[in-house]
This record gives structure tokens, sequence and C-alpha cells, in this order.
């Protein structure tokens, strides 16, 4: 039932919608803004006109998208959109862009249930689902198709107008902020959304059209003392090196890792600061600098190229998805109980281990690659990563609403799933030393990005790479190699020489030179283990018995 008897004018809807969206959901854009230029005399000008600006800019994206019949359908659309990212932006501190975008369509539903929360819900009223009502019941004018069509351009060319008229009466002081500032524009709602919404349908539309390539059809296994390798690489979620007192950090995170002879990198560089980035990247051959996701999705991956080479691969995978890297190799799903034998509130990343034995049982021959994609420090929820057994360090935060806890809760809780990681590998290693009879045995640990935990007001991942907290984008890589493995104090020692230096870019090489995968994919100046690499900073970083 229509709320007036007024009949209102698209344009003047629009125009309403866009001024509400623009005061109401962006507050972390003027967050952003006025850190740079603080409210006083001297700005308060420029500070009115970014709002003017932004009230244009989003009313002339709404006059575009919202054609005729689908004026109110699409409006509202709009102001659902721009709650949800307000609320995240606000929360979070994130950024939606189009990985952000790609990381929402791939959250599966546990993922999901842990973002849901009572303050999400009173954005989306408040900004998304009452303004909707309104638009919903008002009446609109009709009128012609020319008229409507005359009205709708000369409100374009009205909001262009401005938009011009306004950065030309402070043309040098927004020649400064462009200039240096350009991350700002991140933070408006929703205008950067749907800019990252065109650019990933782009890539989408690339992803399909690009064919498939196979690559390293020239690899060839090489097996150099006849004795069966096999190499368990875990695939962290969310861990930070600086959290590790394996790598100096106050809170004994390690204890059990800290009692066993392995390599510890503390400053590789992540390839992405989100799962669905650093993943694929991770295993591909492009290396960040080249890596694009059409290119990764159409192309084999190091899990092809040793599958080709006659080295059984497998992943096992705790978390959401492989992102697309295990779709043609063997894979195990543990998320659920039929397959995983340790849930609780949520299947653990034990439980993935237990099934080591019985997949390498039944492989008679060959070297064994075995990836664990572990849930590991997974946010915001982190207190649902580990068991109750492993709340040591309190007081902990059991809410998903980060900015309702403390910074020492926060810490904490993610300090308490960094504690069961370390019992994971831990035990993983016990099961590899297990089967050392059969196999030499290795392990490599790779964190997909890291996490940021209030830091600069910066909480989770998934920031642009340009402008990302190093906590983000640094991770850990740890090695343990069985007393079995052949050099094995000279691998330590090559390992060694990556302490200061490093990154995704190696996984894939190492990979190959570990499991004697001869190709001419290889290049062995970014093998962790291979000999010749420069020393940068200190020459050892392995603790032992």
């Amino acid at each position: 039932m229509p709320i007036t008897h007024k009949e209102f004018s698209p344009v003047v809807l629009i125009l309403a919608t866009a001024v509400f969206i623009s005061i109401f959901a962006n507050s972390s854009f003027f967050q952003e803004l006025t850190a740079i230029y603080p409210i006083n005399s001297d700005n308060v000008l420029f500070l009115a006109s970014t709002l003017i600006i932004l009230i244009a800019l989003t009313a002339f994206l709404l006059a575009v998208i919202s054609p005729g019949r689908l004026l109110k359908p699409l409006l509202i659309f709009a102001l659902l959109t721009s709650a949800s990212a307000a609320y995240f932006m606000d929360s979070y501190h994130v950024i939606i862009d189009d990985v952000m975008l790609l990381n929402l369509l791939e959250t599966d539903r546990a993922e999901a249930l842990d973002l849901l929360s009572l303050r999400q819900g009173i954005y989306l009223l408040g900004l998304g689902i009452i303004p909707s009502y309104f638009i919903a019941s008002i009446r609109v004018k009709r009128s012609t198709l020319l008229k409507h069509a005359v009205s709708r351009m000369s409100f374009l060319f009205a909001c262009v107008a401005v938009i011009a008229v306004t950065l030309l009466a402070s043309g040098d002081s927004y020649a400064s902020f462009f200039r240096e500032h350009k991350q700002v524009r991140f933070y408006a709602n929703p205008s950067y959304a749907f800019y990252s919404a065109t650019e990933f349908v782009a890539d989408s539309f690339a992803n399909s059209a690009k064919p498939y390539q196979e690559i390293g059809l020239d690899a060839k296994h090489v097996n150099k003392d006849n004795r069966r390798k096999l190499v368990v690489m875990v695939v962290g979620e969310t861990l930070r090196s600086d959290h590790l007192s394996l790598n100096g950090y106050e809170q004994e995170t390690t204890p059990k890792l800290e009692e066993l002879h392995l390599a510890s990198l503390p400053h590789v560089s992540a390839c992405g600061t989100s799962t669905a980035v650093s993943v694929p990247c991770m295993f591909s051959f492009f290396g960040q600098d080249n890596y694009s996701q059409a290119d990764a999705l159409n192309t084999d991956n190091v899990l092809d190229v040793i599958q080709r080479s006659g080295v059984h691969v497998a992943w096992f995978d705790n978390n959401s998805d492989s992102k697309g890297v295990a779709d043609r190799v063997p894979h195990f799903d543990f998320k659920s109980p039929d397959n995983n034998p340790l849930c609780d509130i949520e299947c653990r990343d034990l439980g993935m281990t237990s099934s080591l034995r019985a997949y390498t049982n039944s492989v008679p021959e060959d070297d064994i690659l075995i990836v664990l994609h572990s849930m590991g420090n997974h946010g915001p929820a982190y207190y649902k990563r580990y068991p109750q057994s492993f709340e040591k360090f309190l007081p902990t935060c059991h809410n998903n609403q980060l900015e309702q806890c403390s910074s020492r809760e926060i810490i904490n809780t993610y300090d308490n799933a960094v504690l069961y990681t370390d019992y994971f590998l831990s035990q993983t290693i016990n099961e590899l030393e297990s089967l050392s009879e059969k196999f030499e045995t290795l392990l490599l640990y790779v964190s997909d990005h890291g996490e940021s935990l209030g830091e600069h007001n910066l909480y989770l991942h998934g920031l642009p790479y340009s402008i990302a907290p190093k906590e983000q984008k640094e991770v850990p890589i740890l090695v343990w190699l069985s007393d079995r493995w052949p050099a094995r104090k000279r691998l330590y020692d090559n390992l060694s020489h990556w302490h200061n230096s490093g990154s995704h870019d190696n996984v894939s090489h190492s990979l190959l030179g570990i499991l004697d995968v001869q190709t001419s994919l290889y290049d062995p100046s970014k093998d962790f283990f291979a000999p010749g690499h420069e020393q940068r900073g200190a020459v050892e970083n392995y603790a032992s018995n």
C-alpha cells in the first residue's frame, strides 16, 4: 500500500536515494577522508565539495543502472548492497573490490554463518530494508518514453556538470588528493563496489573464453636413490609469521614445533591477501607479477605437472575448497564427519592426518605428494578454530564482531588457534615419522596470507595488495625433514639462506625440486632446497632437540 498519494518523478527518487546512501552509508569513506583532511576552517569547503561529488557520482550510477520499470527493484538492490558494504567496511575496514567479490562468491555456508551478527542485521535494517520499504511504497510518475528519455539524459548531464564544476572550483586540492591519496576512493560506497563488480564480470567472461593450456609436457620423475618419497604440504590459513613463538613471539604458541628439528622462514611474501588469489598463485608458474585468475584457471599448475611426471598427488581439504587448484587431481573432502573423525562444532584439521596412512597404503609404488588444506586461523570466529582444551591464552573473544572485543582478547583467541595449528603440525610430523620405514618423509607448511588483528584499526584480510599492511602479506614457511631424507643437513643449510627473503613464487619450483621432477618449467634459482642461493640475513634458523 502506498505511504503517500503524491507521485514522485524517477529522478527525484534517484537523487533522494543517492543522498541517503552518500550520507549514511559512507562512514568509512569520510573517516578515511577526514584522517587526511581534518574538519576545520581550512578544509571545510573541500570536504563539502567531496560530499557533493559523491552524491552526484552515486546519482549518476543509479540513473544508469535503473531504467524504466526496473527503477524500484534496482534502487532497492543498491540500498541493500550499500548497507552490506557499509557494514563490512565499518566493522572490519575491508574494501569491496573484485577479489573481495570473488571471496564472497566462493564462501561456503560455514564461513558465511561466521560472519553473521546482530550489528550486521541493524545495518541491513536501518540502511537497507527500511529505506527500501519507502521506495517500494511510494508512487512513481509515469511518462511517455520520449519524456522519460529526455528527463533521464538531462539528469545524467546535470550530474556530470556538477562533478566537473566542483572539481574545477577546487582544482589544486583535487589534483593533490588524486595524486597522493588515491586509496581513499576504494571506500566510496557503492561506486567502487559497482566498479569492482564490472571488473569481476569482465574477468569472468575472460576466464570462460580463454582456452585451456597444458604445460610441462616434458615432465619426468627421476628417482635418484630408489627409496620412495612422501611429501606432505600443508596449506595454512591466515597464519602470521610474527605470532609463532618459534620466530620469537612472546606468547608460547608453538611449544611442540620448537621441540622438533625444522627450518623456519619467517619473512615470506604472500602472493595475495586472500585465499582466492594466494592459493592458485602459489601453485602456478606465473609468479605474483604475472598472475591473473584467468590464466591460473586455464593453465596447468604444479600439481598437474607433478602428477603428469608419475608422482601420485592427492588433495585433502578441510577448508572451503581448492580454488581450482585440485580440479584435476584426486580430491578428498574433510569438512564432513563422513570423512573426518574429529568433528565437534566444526571438523578439525587433525582429522586429515588420520587418513595419511590409509592413503599411502592404497598407493603401492612411486613417490607421493599429499596437500592438506587446513582451516587454520580463519576469521573472524577464531574461537571456533580450536577445541576448548587449547584455550590457553585468556581472556578470549567468543564473538565474530571483533570490534566489540578488546585487542588483547582478539590476539589471545587468534593465538589459541595458532596453538592448535602447532599441535596439528606436530602430530602430522609424528605420523610421518611412523611412516619413515616405508618412505623418506618431508613436511612443508605454507600459509596462504596473513591477518590484521586491529593494527591501524584493520581486521581480517583481503585489502588490495598495494595498500595492504605487512600483517596481511608476510607469512611463515616451515619445513621438517625426516632423518632418512638424503642430504638432510645440506637441505636445511640451503633453506637457511632464505631466512630474510622468499615468496609464494618459490613454492612450485621447490616442489618440483624436492620431488625430483625434471621439466623445462623448473627454475633452480627459485627452489628453496637448491644450493647456490645468495645468503641474505641470518645463517641458520632452525630449532633442534
